[in-house]
């Protein structure tokens, strides 16, 4: 979630063959001990669109405590499979008030579509995700 929590939710199975459908209509939100671990850094600026190899600047009156940036693609679920969750570490430095963040070089890193922005502080809190895309 771009709030950093993780939502788990229903499922169900039904064949079609003298079966009776079993669907779960529930759903969980998750919060990890990450969240209570301090203050969140925040995101105050961060470009709504990125190209490949793109270096871009993320605002954040966070940016001396940042230890990590980090794009995590939109989930797209079929059949019960996520199949195109990626994870992507980007490298970056700190500046006064914003960070300095080189985009992925490619579609075969970050395949395209939309992502949540995530900047981690060093007791590694993360922030409310900022939505991007390539």
């Amino acid at each position: 979630m771009p709030d950093a929590r993780v939502l788990v939710m229903g499922g169900g199975r039904f064949n079609g063959i003298n079966e009776i459908a079993t669907n779960q209509l529930n759903a969980e939100f998750y919060s990890p001990p990450y969240l209570f671990k301090g203050a969140r850094p925040a995101i105050t600026s961060a470009p709504a669109t990125l190209t490949y190899g793109q270096v871009f600047t993320v605002q954040t009156p966070d940016a001396a405590r940042i230890a990590s940036v980090s794009l995590i693609r939109y989930g797209a679920v079929t059949h019960s499979i996520n199949m195109a969750q990626v994870y992507v570490p980007l490298t970056f430095s700190a500046g006064s008030g914003s960070l300095t963040v080189t985009a992925p070089a490619s579609g075969n890193l970050a395949p395209p579509g939309y992502y949540m922005l995530f900047i981690v502080d060093s007791n590694g809190v993360p922030s409310i995700a900022a939505t991007t895309r390539f």
